[in-house]
């Protein structure tokens, strides 16, 4: 049986702790129990003194502060002797990392032999997306040293590493930068520069920039790499960002791959698409060599979601061209010989119309059509004579 004294450097240790199956998580993974809104996610360890266990906790702030929920217990059906708990794992991509991997960096470097634990939906679902498998693999951590809890699951002894960043947090520290330096480093050296990278949401139905399809294409005339992160492996997105000089995001879940790696010389910029949003700015900042947020809003197109409320993380965002092309220009880009006012404005109906007809299609509460409509009428006057 193992002892406190086997247990990993940095890391609280409990015994007889039993781990369930993730039994909600939030953040547009489906409808939930109406208690479970007020957390991030329910499931994993039932800790003693669940409300005193604040850094076993998945927390978020600046000063932690618990955004996960009491499992509900179960009846045990395998036992282990031991662990390290890491955290669920989420079909989400950007909450996969920033909310639930960053207990990796901790676990994956520990000297034991201890197999690394994650929740997951009852044994029921699906296993975990692919780009989680490549998290994994991008810390050095094999298959065969991961238990994917989908029942519950007892452990004579359980330890779990700090988080090494929160969302909303005060960003990374020193020590974790050059842990991440020491984890990019050992992929090997950076193939050929790539001076200019667009990361795009041109291929996303909702939740980007209103005639980004159009930029995507002006961008890449204009000699800039565009990149649509959905359609690449992570080894893929990783290598790209580890190789760009200068990167372009549209704000979104891509932004959270620079955490999986340490320092960057790259300049980088971030479109906004949610006025008033700085997306993972403390964590970027200690990173990069130069981080600039482009707010060219207009105006928004926003459903409901089903309690009535607008869906500011699928809406539809309209930029300001000159105002976008000036930025470009100042960062080394020149789209002045390369844009067509006309060709903009055909994108930019043609995708209104593409959205409109799929928000109507999600009908998730009553009052959205009439609020669409009212959206539409407001943002005509950007880009009608």
């Amino acid at each position: 049986m193992p002892t406190m004294k086997d247990a990993p450097p940095r890391m609280r240790v409990f015994r007889d702790i039993t781990v369930v199956p993730t039994q909600g998580l939030r953040h547009g993974m489906g409808r939930l129990p109406g208690r479970l809104t007020r957390g991030l996610f329910r499931g994993g360890p039932i800790w003693p003194f669940f409300t005193l266990q604040v850094r076993a906790r998945h927390c978020r702030g600046p000063i932690p502060f618990p955004y996960d929920l009491r499992p509900t217990s179960e009846p045990v059906v395998h036992h282990k002797t031991a662990g390290i708990w890491c955290g669920p794992a989420s079909p989400h991509f950007g909450h996969m990392i920033a909310d639930f991997a960053m207990r990796l960096p901790e676990a994956a470097h520990a000297e034991t032999d201890w197999p690394l634990v994650f929740s997951v939906g009852p044994a029921a679902r699906p296993e975990p997306t692919p780009f989680f498998w490549d998290i994994l693999s991008h810390f050095g951590v094999p298959p065969e040293q991961v238990v994917l809890v989908g029942e519950a699951t007892h452990f004579e002894t359980l330890a779990v590493p700090p988080q090494a960043e929160r969302l909303g947090g005060t960003g990374p520290s020193r020590r974790h930068l050059d842990r991440m330096d020491a984890v990019a480093a050992a992929l090997g050296p950076p193939g050929a520069p790539i001076p200019c990278l667009f990361v795009t949401r041109a291929g996303l139905t909702d939740g980007r920039l209103a005639a980004e399809p159009y930029l995507a294409e002006r961008l890449e005339a204009a000699g800039v790499t565009v990149m649509r992160p959905e359609a690449l492996p992570l080894p893929e997105q990783i290598d790209a960002y580890r190789r760009a000089e200068r990167i372009v995001f549209s704000e979104g879940s891509a932004v959270h791959a620079l955490q999986l790696l340490g320092r960057l010389p790259a300049r980088i910029a971030i479109l906004v698409r949610r006025p008033g949003r700085r997306l993972a700015r403390a964590t970027l900042r200690p990173r990069l060599a130069s981080l600039a947020y482009w707010d060219c809003t207009l105006d928004q197109m926003t459903g409901r979601n089903r309690h009535g409320r607008p869906q500011w993380d699928r809406a539809l965002t309209l930029f300001d061209p000159r105002a976008l092309i000036a930025r470009l220009t100042d960062f080394g880009i020149d789209l002045s010989a390369q844009w067509d006012e006309r060709r903009y404005r055909a994108a930019l109906r043609d995708d209104l119309e593409r959205w409109i007809a799929y928000n109507h299609l999600l009908d998730h509460h009553p009052s959205g059509r009439a609020a669409i409509a009212r959206n539409l009428e407001r943002v005509r006057r950007h880009f009608e004579d």
